[in-house]
C-alpha cells in the first residue's frame, strides 16, 4: 500500500480541528467519472470548499491512497452521525462511465471499468486492514465496516447508494460482505500478498565513469517513500519543508499548487543526489558498471541516507555485497523502522533486477 499524505490544510473541516474516537470505517465512491485523486485533493484543499471533507481518496489509475485528513480527525463525509464515529474513504471511479440519473450509469468500456474498480477495491481492502489493526477494530463485527448506503440504512448517513451501486451495475461480484471478509483475511494473513513492484528500465550497463541521470521510474520510487505535503511544515529537525522533502528557500506559509509542482521540485533536488552517485563512479568508489536500475536504487538510498552513507555502502564492494548491505540501513533513532525496512527491500530488489 502506498499512502501519499495530502492533508487538506485549507479545507474548513480540517481547520475546525475536531477529533473522534474511531469506532468504524465507511467506504464511499465519488459518484462521478473521475479516476484521479489529485483532482479532488486540489479542488477540496480550498478555504471556500465547505461542502465535504474525507480522510482519504483512492486513485483509480494507480491504487495510491491520498490521505487528506489525520485518521482521528472528524470529517464531513457522510452527512450524518457517522461523521462522529467512522473514518470515511472515497474510491475514485472510471472515466468510462456516464451517470444518467441518480446512481444509474452507462459504461463505454466495461473491461476497463472492471479493471479500475478491482484496483480500488484491493487498495481499499489493504487500507481498511491497516486501519482496523491501528484502531483495534473487528472488520466482521456489526457496524464496523459499512458502505455509505449501509450507513444510510442504519440512520447514520445521507441517502446515497455508493459504492454498492458501482459493483452491482458492473456485475463484478463484489459486495460489502465480500469486502469485509477480504479485510478480515488481509488482517489474518490469508490474503494474497502484494509483491514488491519493480520499475521497468533499460538494464544495459553504463560505462564506468559515465554520467547518468535518475529515470522517471526512479523518481517515482523516491516519491513513493517520501510522501508529499503541499503546505510548508517543520520536519523533526525543525527545518521548514514542503513537497517531497524540499527545504531550500522554504518558509512558513509556503504552499504548492499541485502534486506535479511538488514532483518537479523533487526532480530538481534529485539531480544533486544523483550527482553523488556519479561522483562515486568517477572516484572509483563504485568499481562495477552500473545499470539504470542500480543507479536509481542508489540515488533513492542517497536521498534518504546521505552522501556519507552512500560512500560507506559502496566503497571497495562488489554489486552483490552492496545489495546485501543496503538492508542494514533500516534504523531511525536507533530503532528499526518498518517504513525503512520496506524501502531498503524495494531498493535491493530494484538493484538486483
Amino acid at each position: 500500500m502506498e499512502v501519499v499524505e495530502s492533508i487538506l490544510c485549507n479545507n474548513p473541516c480540517y481547520k475546525a480541528g475536531k477529533k473522534i474516537k474511531v469506532q468504524g470505517l465507511m467506504i464511499h465512491s465519488v459518484g462521478c467519472p473521475q479516476p484521479s485523486a489529485e483532482v479532488f485533493v486540489k479542488k477540496w484543499n480550498d478555504a471556500n470548499y465547505g461542502r465535504a471533507c474525507v480522510h482519504a481518496f483512492i486513485d483509480a489509475n494507480t491504487g495510491k491512497v491520498y490521505q487528506t485528513l489525520p485518521w482521528d480527525h472528524r470529517a464531513w463525509h457522510c452527512g450524518g452521525g457517522g461523521n462522529n464515529t467512522h473514518i470515511g474513504v472515497e474510491m475514485c471511479e472510471p472515466a468510462c462511465i456516464k451517470y444518467t440519473g441518480g446512481a444509474t450509469f452507462t459504461c463505454s468500456d466495461e473491461s476497463k471499468a472492471k479493471e479500475i474498480v478491482e484496483r480500488t477495491y484491493r487498495a481499499a481492502v489493504e487500507l481498511f486492514a491497516f486501519l482496523c489493526k491501528e484502531y483495534g477494530l473487528n472488520p466482521l463485527a456489526d457496524g464496523v465496516i459499512v458502505s455509505h448506503k449501509e450507513g444510510h440504512d442504519r440512520g447514520i448517513a445521507s441517502g446515497h447508494g455508493d459504492p454498492d451501486h458501482l459493483w452491482r451495475q458492473l456485475n463484478i461480484g463484489y459486495t460489502m460482505d465480500t469486502f469485509r471478509q477480504a479485510v478480515n483475511d488481509a488482517m489474518s494473513g490469508n490474503a494474497e500478498k502484494t509483491p514488491i513492484s519493480v520499475p521497468k528500465h533499460d538494464a544495459q550497463p553504463a560505462a564506468v565513469g559515465g554520467s547518468m541521470e535518475i529515470s522517471a521510474a526512479g523518481v517515482e520510487l523516491v516519491a513513493k517513500y517520501e510522501g508529499c505535503k503541499l503546505t510548508a511544515y517543520k520536519c523533526p529537525a525543525g527545518v521548514w519543508t514542503i513537497g517531497y522533502g524540499h527545504t531550500e528557500g522554504v518558509k512558513e506559509g509556503d504552499t504548492l499548487a499541485s502534486m506535479e509542482a511538488a514532483k518537479e521540485l523533487l526532480r530538481k533536488d534529485l539531480k544533486k543526489y544523483a550527482g553523488y552517485v556519479n561522483s562515486c563512479v568517477e572516484k572509483g568508489l563504485i568499481q562495477f558498471p552500473l545499470t539504470q536500475n542500480q543507479y536509481d536504487a542508489l540515488t533513492s538510498f542517497t536521498y534518504n541516507c546521505g552522501n556519507g552513507n552512500l560512500q560507506k555502502l559502496v566503497s571497495g564492494r562488489d554489486a552483490a555485497t552492496v545489495a546485501d548491505k543496503l538492508l542494514l540501513y533500516n534504523k531511525g533513532g536507533g530503532k528499526v523502522l518498518p517504513g525503512l525496512v520496506r524501502r531498503r527491500e524495494e531498493e535491493r530488489v530494484l538493484f538486483l533486477s
